[in-house]
């Protein structure tokens, strides 16, 4: 269990630090702003500082349940390939090692993400969809509900049970991709910092690691994961565009740059969040001797 209780009180520190961060970055991927400084005062003028944590405590919940089955796999996988004969004492094969065992991370985990990502999703908008109803004149009536349990039974009424997995295939090639990325270059990033002996890496070693290795993973996944948020968004509309259909109209209004929409939002977040992350991940491995 020193895996679990590592994993989640990591991922308690990253949830609580990152989510204004991810809100902005959500916002800036499905609408139009002209920075993220005017996302910032936008939201913030208009919702106030609860704006920017609206449907922080189930993902708060959740994600830790998530991440420690998430390091659980990656950890269980890459012990199992070491069994195998990959060793991972170099540095190509820890690269190696490390990115299978999180690609077979990220594949499971996908599964059961997808449903809170895409809730989650629906609540950090909620204000303003429901700002742009009302400029459009649209009339919901009667008063409004906010909270994740009812964001989830609208999905279910309107679309069935399946709806909760709406963008399924996008958020799997995401955290594939994405895991696979964030582990072997932090492994990697760590082996090259302490020379070689990543047993012996200090506090700074990790901080430096995670937080590389989280702004490379979204480097590569940017474009898949906005195109998924914006899907997503539109959930339930009666219909719901593909990938090809998606991303085609997002460049075709705004070229590649729209596929970039709140970049710079989530590499400003990426590096303290993971460095955050893998920090307190290390630290509290540390502070539980094995049996």
């Amino acid at each position: 269990n020193r895996t679990i209780v590592a994993a989640s009180s990591a991922a308690i520190t990253s949830v609580t630090a990152g989510f204004p961060f991810d809100s902005l970055k959500t916002r800036m991927q499905t609408h139009h702003y002209n920075s993220v400084l005017s996302c910032l005062k936008i939201t913030f003028a208009e919702e106030g500082a609860r704006g920017f944590f609206r449907g922080m405590i189930p993902p708060l919940v959740t994600v830790s349940i998530i991440k420690s089955v998430s390091f659980s796999i990656y950890e269980n996988t890459k012990a199992r390939l070491k069994e195998q004969g990959i060793k991972g004492d170099t540095l190509q094969s820890t690269f190696g090692l490390s990115m299978l065992s999180g690609g077979a991370s990220g594949a499971f985990i996908a599964l059961l993400s997808c449903p809170l990502e895409l809730v989650k999703i629906q609540r950090q908008l909620e204000y303003v969809a429901m700002k742009e109803q009302a400029a459009l004149g649209v009339v919901t009536g009667g008063p409004v509900r906010s909270s994740s349990l009812y964001a989830a039974q609208q999905i279910v009424s309107r679309k069935g049970i399946l709806g909760l997995w709406t963008g399924v295939r996008l958020h799997s090639g995401r955290d594939t991709l994405g895991t696979s990325i964030y582990f072997g270059s932090y492994e990697s990033a760590k082996f090259i910092i302490s020379g070689g002996n990543s047993a012996a890496s200090n506090p700074l070693t990790h901080f430096m690691a995670g937080g590389c290795c989280g702004v490379l993973s979204w480097l590569v996944v940017f474009p898949v994961d906005l195109v998924k948020s914006v899907i997503q968004k539109d959930v339930l509309k009666s219909k719901v565009q593909g990938f090809r259909e998606c991303a085609s109209d997002i460049v075709r209004r705004e070229g590649i740059r729209g596929l970039y929409k709140g970049l710079s939002i989530t590499l400003i977040r990426a590096f303290p969040i993971h460095s955050l992350n893998f920090l307190v991940y290390e630290q509290v491995l540390r502070k539980i001797p094995p049996l």
